[in-house]
């Protein structure tokens, strides 16, 4: 049985339509579901060991899709930061040499413990807890500090 030029149109539009509402539906309901894992629920991520932090050094890392930044300070501490700039969410990159993290998408920069040193960006990198047992370094990414 073959089908007019009226059927065929009307086949097509009715599907067009359909991939139309699916695109503007699907975005909507990924926001109004929770994700797979609370923050809260998580708990802490191994990151690193103590020997292979060296002072003054960073290493980046990744959890829950976020990127995040474990520093070791001159002072043999140890402080874990968002990696994501505050001003318009790229990832920054850590100048060693500098000892500070630089934005490179709008020249942003910020100290090791997070603070801004230049703009645009006027907030501070996010702050982890970070807590060492033994050797091993862990970040606490369930309980955030102010």
């Amino acid at each position: 049985m073959a089908s007019t030029r009226r059927e065929f149109l009307n086949r097509v539009i009715t599907a067009g339509t359909a991939v139309l509402a699916a695109y503007f539906v699907y975005p909507v309901l990924r926001f109004l579901s929770p994700p797979a894992v609370a923050l809260g629920q998580v708990g802490r991520v191994l990151v690193t060991t103590t020997s292979e932090m060296k002072l003054n050094s960073a290493k980046f890392f990744k959890f829950l899709d976020r990127p995040a930044v474990l520093v070791r300070l001159p002072d043999g501490s140890y402080k874990s930061l968002s990696a994501k700039c505050t001003h318009m969410g790229c990832t920054v990159q850590f100048e060693s040499s500098k000892d500070f993290f630089l934005c490179e998408c709008h020249g942003s920069e910020f100290n090791m413990n997070g603070d801004v040193l230049r703009g645009p960006a006027s907030l501070p990198l996010q702050e982890y807890l970070v807590s060492v047992s033994g050797d091993k370094i862990y970040v606490s990414v369930g309980n955030q500090v102010a």
